[in-house]
């Protein structure tokens, strides 16, 4: 527990730090940019650089994955599969914003902090499927439950440069973290399990339906992903604003901890790398200087992050290798801002 809170700490300075640079880069005397938030003569006395506070609600439809894969022992390359459903949670959080007042009159720094924190409920399903057979690769288990999301944080912070594209864009271009944490427990519904051992089982379809109750399993990711990033923003009719964003990286890493409490075992995985993207878009309509208000359309997804399982008791004991992991992600996320510039 001290490990974790002290890696969930350093996550925190290292995005606090994010925010804090551009920041710091903007005021630095070294910078040949007149960035004083005191009324320029030659902006008609309009403030260059200001903060930013946008509370934010929205909803993100998706869901967490964990794979183990086979070892070769059976036929299918995966040996378990399980599905952690967020149809729908809903959040809400605020945004941190440090930058160009105006970002088409000339280039300048940017930073960003935003928090989300979800709503605990009910939030679809979890499904669980294995694939035991060591004569061919059809599904030989498959349970399915009631998914309850328990915690969902969602952390992060990026520092660039804008540059305006003489009247019709401005380009953006920036560095990002990102940490998110999401805790789900798996309650009542039911399993079928294919009859035969020894490798040689039997169709899951003609298994034997049995009813579950209680609380049935545990499931906790902790995210830590790095990325670079673009986007380009757009004005139109005064009022309106528009800006497409992109980022793509292979820098990342998780932790999860599985705990079956049926069969009292649990497993921790340790996987990194693979690919994350996220294409972003944002609709604003601004009908003053210090007031914005905007939707947010975005889908975040990781495929490949790959490492090691470890497992043991629930009881307690030494960690033993059982393994290899995979994680992944997959949701929309869709938000409302009201931003107030300061």
């Amino acid at each position: 527990m001290l490990v974790r809170n002290i890696t969930v700490f350093k996550i925190l300075v290292i995005i606090c730090a994010f925010f804090a640079a551009g920041r710091t880069f903007c005021q630095g005397q070294e910078i040949p940019l007149e960035i004083e938030n005191s009324p320029s003569p030659d902006t008609g006395g309009k403030r260059q650089y200001s903060l930013g506070i946008s509370p934010q609600f929205g909803m993100v439809y998706g869901h967490a994955e964990e794979i183990v894969y086979s070892s070769g022992s059976t036929k299918n390359e995966l040996l378990s599969q399980l599905l952690w459903d967020m149809k729908p949670l809903f959040y809400c959080g605020v945004l941190l914003d440090f930058g160009r007042t105006d970002p088409m009159e000339k280039w300048g720094f940017f930073s960003d902090l935003s928090f989300k924190a979800g709503i605990p409920s009910r939030s679809g399903k979890m499904e669980d499927r294995d694939w035991q057979s060591t004569a061919n690769s059809a599904l030989t288990n498959y349970s399915s439950h009631d998914n309850e999301t328990r915690e969902f944080f969602w952390l992060e912070g990026m520092v660039g440069v804008s540059i305006p594209i003489k009247s019709l864009f401005t380009l953006k271009s920036y560095a990002g973290v990102s940490y998110m944490r999401f805790s789900f427990s798996g309650w009542n519904g039911f399993l079928r399990y294919a009859s035969g051992s020894g490798g040689n089982f039997g169709s899951v379809d003609d298994a034997v339906e049995v009813s579950v109750s209680g609380k049935v399993i545990n499931y906790t990711q902790d995210w830590l992903l790095v990325a670079p990033g673009v986007s380009a923003e757009f004005r139109f009719l005064n009022l309106f604003s528009g800006e497409l964003f992109f980022q793509i990286s292979p820098l990342i890493w998780c932790a999860d901890l599985d705990e079956h409490l049926m069969v009292g075992r649990e497993f921790r995985d340790y996987t990194r790398w693979g690919l994350f993207l996220e294409p972003r878009a944002r609709l604003a309509f601004n009908p003053g200087e210090r007031l914005s208000l905007s939707l947010d359309f975005a889908y975040r997804y990781i495929t490949g992050s790959r490492g090691e399982v470890y497992q043991r008791s629930l009881a307690g004991g030494e960690y033993t290798q059982a393994g290899e992991s995979g994680t992944g992600l997959s949701m929309m996320d869709t938000g409302f801002m009201v931003k107030i510039r300061l």
